[in-house]
């Protein structure tokens, strides 16, 4: 006779769903040493009680202290067929400091990352003293260096922004270093765009954040990425925007790095070095494109 051991519970959910709790657990979650236990520990309840909803979890959200003392809710899923999913995809008890390059797939890294700045991310805006402009920064706070130099690196290579670590030492020695990946305006914007949308499963707060983020102007008048061409002249990326930027004459401002479709077509210089892909894509939005500003 075969072996009649205990059958895995299956784990089945939408796979932006999926891809979405990976990046929650890599940040803020964590793997028990039973081999089955997955925890998620969050202050909301309700965002909680929505991840379980549309994860299709059956267990409930409990009261829970956090190792700061602090009151929050957990999520306890007992599901061993769901931890081997993570444990193949890279994750690891006691991940905090041993967390490395994880197997994502590109087609689902925007929503494996808006998990992970949901769980340790920052979304930031204020007023520049100086200039008056709304200034915008994303954060992704972590104490394993070499997972935070991988999205470092993959986000670049996906979308061509460039974000920047630093590393904080505790003067008393007691504790780990810790890692933050900081990407400004350009980079946040462009980020916060490829993974918030309206709809998305999301920490609701963040959500808001993100979307305004999306939706203001970039400002390119008086950017210094402007006057100094070799920081975008490389960039081979287009993103869209649903509304314009225009100028005194009510036509697109190309200081401001937007233009529309049929405005571009008729600039062969700009529009004929793009991707025929990201052409599609832009075309099929019917959205404004922003590209490169000219020399």
């Amino acid at each position: 006779m075969g072996n009649r051991g205990p059958k895995l519970k299956p784990f089945e959910c939408p796979d932006h769903v999926f891809w979405y709790l990976v990046g929650v657990v890599a940040s803020d979650g964590c793997l028990s040493s039973d081999g089955r236990h997955v925890t998620i520990v969050a202050k909301d309840r309700r965002y909680l009680m929505k991840l379980k909803h549309h994860a299709h979890l059956t267990c409930g959200a409990t009261k829970s202290w956090g190792g700061s003392g602090h009151f929050a809710y957990r999520l306890q899923i007992s599901n061993k067929n769901l931890y081997e999913k993570l444990l193949s995809l890279g994750l690891t008890p006691r991940k905090s400091l041993t967390l490395g390059p994880l197997s994502i797939p590109d087609k689902w890294f925007h929503h494996f990352l808006r998990g992970v700045i949901d769980g340790d991310g920052n979304i930031r805006h204020w007023t520049h003293p100086t200039n008056g402009r709304e200034q915008w920064v994303v954060r992704i706070y972590g104490a394993s260096q070499p997972f935070i130099v991988w999205l470092q690196g993959t986000t670049q290579r996906l979308w061509h922004v460039k974000g920047k670590i630093h590393k904080y030492v505790d003067e008393t020695g007691r504790r780990h270093p810790m890692y933050t990946l900081k990407f400004g305006k350009l980079a946040a914007k462009v980020i916060l765009s490829e993974c918030y949308y309206a709809g998305a499963l999301a920490l609701e707060r963040k959500m808001k954040l993100a979307l305004e983020c999306a939706s203001i102007s970039v400002g390119w008048r008086k950017s210094k990425t402007v006057n100094n061409s070799h920081c975008w002249r490389n960039w081979s990326y287009v993103h869209t925007y649903p509304r314009p930027i225009r100028g005194p004459d009510d036509k697109p401002d190309p200081t401001a790095g937007l233009v529309a479709e049929e405005f571009a077509t008729d600039m062969p210089g700009w529009w004929n070095g793009l991707h025929d892909g990201l052409k599609t894509r832009c075309l099929e939005r019917d959205m404004w494109v922003r590209i490169p500003p000219p020399a």
